[in-house]
């Protein structure tokens, strides 16, 4: 994405999507490009939008939680919560790795302004359904993870407004969304590439792995992981309580919600559709990542899936709320001891993320070291693993050019934008550079090695630097 974001700066190019796949649209490198352009390229220039996103991620729950829910303590506990970061939650707001800063806030203000057009809370309602059609379409563009949202939201528009929609609400909400979807549009037809059957592919389940599997690494691990209750890249076994805790939640309050809502009327009907809204898109998120391949392979990481989670978790803890003020004591107290559960855990997360900070500047040193290492060799074609070739490139805002390699083989790894490779394939010394404990170190070593020396090495703290020979 920062990549994206120096050429838009550049006006040398303008993806629609992540360099190397046909989906997450680049809406982080768009709104980074003008920073860039005027600061240059930076880390922070990179991170200053996506920080301004979860700040409005905060502001939109807190009108969300407050219209819905009525309540300014139980906002007040929802707001305090989403604010706390875990290891997981703080990459979702600041790593520009598409699509998870931004769909959080969009998913919120589509069911806020949903909630809004349904109880005729706004004098502009043109403008609110062609606010509603073009986030819409802009988070289909973005990522597809927050669809679940879009068709809840989308349902309270439909009961609600089923008239004006017919009508010109339709026509304003069909003509934001082609416009906010207008970069996957262009795509699609420039380059005949099909966006439902991109969909599908996303969303296919795995047969290789067993639905145990599935089922942990979806659910029971996926769910704390996900939503911010585990320590950085890992969950200790009491900390899975989440995972469970979580859907039966969503099941108690969806009972309980259709228990009432067929007798309820005008504004309160309202805000109960819209709380349904929230369990059901709850509920479909974690069934499509629960069947895919992600879940059972990769739990940890793909557990970033989930994020859109956290937008449900008022309506998730509103019946607990609510039984505060049950005359059963026991009631009182088993709500008590899961909202205060809930509020610990994501403060110990907090914690450990907070404990491994010192870890993190001393690798961020280390690789800044490196880079600076480089600049004073004059090397400007490197190979090397994934996370370290993007960093190289980055930072040096393109002066070092950097081709990913397997580190199994030394053959051509995930390069995500092509010229690069041939940039660095091409060229007549490049230099290879790798993590200290890379299983690629003794395989450059053999490859570099002639009958009579060694390949030149430079060490630094944390990597290896691999000379071309004179």
């Amino acid at each position: 994405m920062g990549l994206a974001a120096i050429h838009i700066s550049k006006a040398e190019n303008f993806p629609a999507f992540f360099y190397g796949q046909n989906y997450m649209g680049t809406l982080e490198a768009y709104l980074a490009a003008p920073i860039f352009a005027l600061f240059g390229p930076s880390v922070i220039s990179l991170r200053i939008p996506n920080l301004l996103l979860f700040g409005s991620f905060l502001v939109i729950m807190w009108r969300l939680v407050d219209q819905l829910y009525r309540s300014r303590w139980f906002t007040l506990l929802i707001v305090g919560i989403l604010a706390l970061g875990s290891d997981r939650i703080l990459k979702n707001q600041m790593i520009s790795g598409g699509g998870y800063p931004e769909i959080n806030p969009a998913g919120a203000g589509l069911m806020l302004l949903a909630v809004g057009l349904a109880a005729d809370r706004y004098r502009h309602r043109g403008a609110a359904f062609a606010a509603w059609g073009f986030i819409a379409g802009l988070m289909i563009w973005v990522d597809p993870l927050v669809l679940p949202y879009i068709l809840c939201a989308g349902a309270v528009l439909a009961i609600f407004t089923k008239k004006e929609i017919i009508w010109s609400g339709g026509a304003l909400l069909a003509g934001g969304t082609l416009i906010g979807a207008t970069p996957l549009i262009a795509h699609s037809i420039s380059s005949r590439v099909n966006p439902i059957s991109v969909l599908l592919t996303l969303s296919g389940s795995s047969e290789a792995s067993p639905w145990m599997d599935h089922l942990y690494g979806g659910m029971i691990f996926g769910i704390p992981m996900g939503m911010g209750f585990c320590a950085p890249s890992e969950c200790t076994p009491w900390q899975l309580w989440w995972g469970l805790a979580f859907p039966l939640l969503l099941l108690v309050a969806a009972i309980a919600t259709l228990a009432s809502i067929r007798h309820e009327e005008g504004i309160q009907k309202v805000t109960s559709v819209a709380h349904l809204g929230l369990l059901i898109g709850a509920a479909l998120t974690i069934l499509a990542y629960v069947r895919s391949s992600a879940a059972a392979d990769t739990p940890v990481e793909s557990a970033r899936y989930l994020s859109c989670l956290l937008i449900s978790l008022p309506a998730a803890l509103w019946p607990l709320w609510e039984s505060l003020q049950s005359r059963v004591v026991v009631w009182r107290v088993a709500s008590a001891t899961i909202l205060a559960a809930t509020a610990i855990s994501t403060l110990v997360a907090t914690a450990g993320v907070v404990a491994i900070a010192p870890n993190m500047r001393d690798l961020a040193q280390q690789r800044d070291n490196m880079i600076a290492r480089l600049e004073q060799l004059g090397v400007t074609h490197v190979f090397s693993e994934y996370w370290t070739c993007n960093n190289i490139t980055f930072a040096t805002n393109e002066s070092i050019v950097c081709a990913v390699i397997d580190e199994g083989d030394l053959s051509p790894g995930l390069n995500r934008y092509l010229p690069h490779l041939e940039a660095v394939q091409d060229s007549s010394d490049p230099a290879y550079v790798l993590p200290v404990d890379s299983p690629a170190n003794p395989v450059v070593t053999r490859l570099l090695s002639t009958n009579q020396t060694s390949p030149a090495i430079v060490s630094v703290p944390g990597y290896h630097i691999y000379l071309p020979s004179s």
